[in-house]
Parts: structure tokens; C-alpha cells; sequence
């Protein structure tokens, strides 16, 4: 199913690749995953070769890349998508990503949306963009952006909040979400900025059951779906029994 046209709602699972190549994407069946480009500056295996191991080896599951614009420019950027699009990977988040001290970012984010929309590719790509306001997101659109993910939230309250302040905008809207697995563990996630959230869970059998919660308040208001994020590898199996689909 392609992010950009979706005909149901879709919960997609966030994984970050492993610090070296192995075999881990074979324990991966969620259908559609947002695969993550080298999440808080530590560098991990690219997020393109990733995907197109989990193309390969498991075309059940439909990867979509997160292109971090960061340090990189754009030749180096299109030179990556060209290698994944070659692998059968066509699905794009363009971020800004996490700023390298002493390396300015190189590409604007929204240049290289632009760009990756206007290559001539045999594979028909898509190309979203995070957003969090109607200004911000209106801008995007009229990049070309397809999709848009919004958030993370920890709960039902941010995730309206984020619907009323983006709007309406044309294109399918997914909320990124945040289990609220512990008290340490949400105290973590707003110290990176993530809005708090009005309850916390226990344990992992609440934090769970949160997320469920706030799924389906996001799907009655409207998002196309939500990306589950701070899930590890091992743990997707966990949520997938948990949480479904």
C-alpha cells in the first residue's frame, strides 16, 4: 500500500537499522515500516541498504526511508535513492534530521523533496514530509510533498491538537506516536521535546494499551494512520500481537 493513496487506515512500525549488517530484518512483519537514518547521530547501517535487504528478503513488508537531509547535499542524497529505487525501495520521508556539530546542513529539506519528485525514475516514488502546523504544512505540499507525518505524541490530547493545528492539507495525514511505557521512559521523551502526556503507563501492558487508545482516537480524527515510534527490533513482534495492524 502506498502511503500517499492508502485505502485503509495503516499502523506502521518505526525501526532503526542495527549498528552493523546482519540478518534482523528477517524478524520484521509488520507490513508497511518507516526505516530510520541514523537516529540521535549514531551511525548505524544505512537506511537505503536496509530497505533493500527487507525488499529482498521479505516482500511482504513495504519499507519506507527516511531521507535525512543533515550534512549531505543533494548529489550525494539522489546517489542513495537512485541505489534504493535500483532495489526496489519507492517510498520517501524527507527530514532535516539531527544537526552534526561543526557540519551545517548542506540541502534544505524541501529542495530535495522537489528533486527526488522530479526524477525521472522507471519506479513511480513517493515523497513525504514531517510537519506540525497549517503554515508548515502548506509549504510542503506545495513542494510536491505526497504524505506527511505529524508529531510524536504520547496521547489522545496531543494527537488532536495536531489535527486542529495542521488542518486540513490534501494529502493523507499519519500521526507519529510514542508508547508511554514507563514514568523514566516518558520523562526521556520530553526531554526531547515530545509534549507529555496526561497519564503514564506502569508497565509495558499499559503503555500498550495507551497507544491502542490513542490509535483509535486518531483514527476518528481523520489521520490516515500512525507511525508507533521507540520500538526495538525485538520488540516489534510484541506490538504487533499487542496492537495489530
Amino acid at each position: 500500500m502506498r502511503l500517499s493513496s492508502p485505502d485503509r487506515f495503516v499502523t506502521i512500525a518505526e525501526v532503526t537499522p542495527p549498528e552493523y549488517a546482519d540478518t534482523s530484518h528477517l524478524a520484521i512483519h509488520w507490513g508497511q515500516v518507516l526505516v530510520t537514518d541514523n537516529p540521535f547521530r549514531a551511525v548505524r547501517v544505512s537506511p537505503y541498504a536496509f530497505s533493500a535487504r527487507i525488499t529482498h528478503d521479505s516482500p511482504s513488508v513495504r519499507p519506507t526511508v527516511v531521507v535525512s537531509t543533515r550534512d549531505r547535499n543533494r548529489q550525494a542524497i539522489e546517489s542513495e535513492v537512485r541505489g534504493a529505487v535500483g532495489n526496489g525501495v519507492t517510498s520517501f520521508l524527507v527530514v532535516q534530521g539531527d544537526v552534526v556539530d561543526g557540519y551545517p546542513a548542506a540541502a534544505r529539506a524541501s529542495e530535495v523533496t522537489r528533486h527526488l519528485i522530479d526524477l525521472p525514475s522507471p519506479a513511480h516514488i513517493e515523497v513525504g514530509m514531517t510537519a506540525q502546523g497549517a503554515a508548515g504544512a502548506a509549504r510542503r505540499v506545495a513542494v510536491g510533498a505526497q504524505f506527511l507525518v505529524t508529531g510524536p505524541v504520547m496521547d489522545g490530547a496531543g494527537a488532536a491538537r495536531l489535527r486542529e493545528a495542521v488542518g486540513e492539507v490534501g494529502v493523507p495525514l499519519y500521526l507519529a506516536l510514542i508508547p508511554p511505557f514507563s514514568a523514566a521512559w516518558v520523562d526521556r521523551m520530553v526531554a526531547l521535546g515530545v509534549p507529555h502526556p496526561g497519564a503514564v503507563g506502569r508497565n509495558r501492558d499499559e503503555g500498550f494499551a495507551m497507544a491502542g487508545q490513542v490509535r483509535e482516537a486518531a483514527r476518528g480524527l481523520g489521520y490516515a494512520g500512525v507511525v508507533l515510534m521507540g520500538l526495538h527490533l525485538r520488540t516489534l513482534d510484541e506490538a504487533r500481537g499487542r496492537l495489530g495492524e
